[in-house]
């Protein structure tokens, strides 16, 4: 026999192996796969899922549009589809495009405010920057990040697309006009 006690609820239906895709305005926006997902009717309808991993395809003109597909995994994602909120836990991780990366403890997910934000602490580095903080809050475009409790990071400057001639020597010549020769009349 087993110690395990039942489940207080049984969903109502469970996938496994799930790939999905979200689209707006008839373009693929994301699309990710789960080791598990589980579906409750009650309450406007419950989503449990285990290993999930999402792909973010940001559209241009968006905030996040400078990072480029960005990647999301986490071991466990919850979502009430009735109130559009959810949460990603066990040790979200995202990677971008472009090359920053980070990770946290737990994301929230706010759809009728359309943020999302963090309560624990968060690590992220790209390119000029590596930051540390204990929660943060975002637009879920991207727009506007926030890092909240106490901030630590560097910030490197960006470079300039002008390189400094090599052994460029000071003159006191002064530049040659082109002469330019008077056209005819016909």
């Amino acid at each position: 026999m087993s110690d395990r006690s039942p489940p207080t609820e049984t969903p109502d239906l469970t996938l496994h192996q799930v790939a999905f895709a979200r689209l707006s305005d008839g373009r693929v926006v994301a699309r990710g796969t789960a080791r598990e997902m589980a579906y409750h009717r009650t309450a406007g309808g419950r989503l449990e899922g285990q290993s999930a991993v999402a792909a973010l395809y940001p559209g241009e003109g968006t905030g996040y549009a400078m990072f480029g597909e960005t990647r999301l995994t986490a071991p466990r994602v919850e979502g009430d589809l009735g109130t559009r909120r959810g949460s990603a836990t066990g040790g979200v991780t995202f990677r971008a495009a472009r090359g920053d990366h980070g990770t946290t403890e737990r994301l929230l997910w706010d759809g009728p405010s359309d943020r999302l934000s963090g309560d624990r602490p968060v690590e992220a580095q790209g390119p000029g920057y590596r930051v540390r903080s204990q929660g943060f809050s975002a637009r879920a475009d991207g727009s506007d990040v926030t890092l909240t409790g106490g901030v630590v990071g560097t910030l490197q400057p960006k470079p300039t697309d002008e390189q400094p001639i090599p052994n460029a020597q000071p003159t006191n010549r002064k530049p040659k006009a082109t002469r330019r020769k008077p056209v005819e009349a016909r």
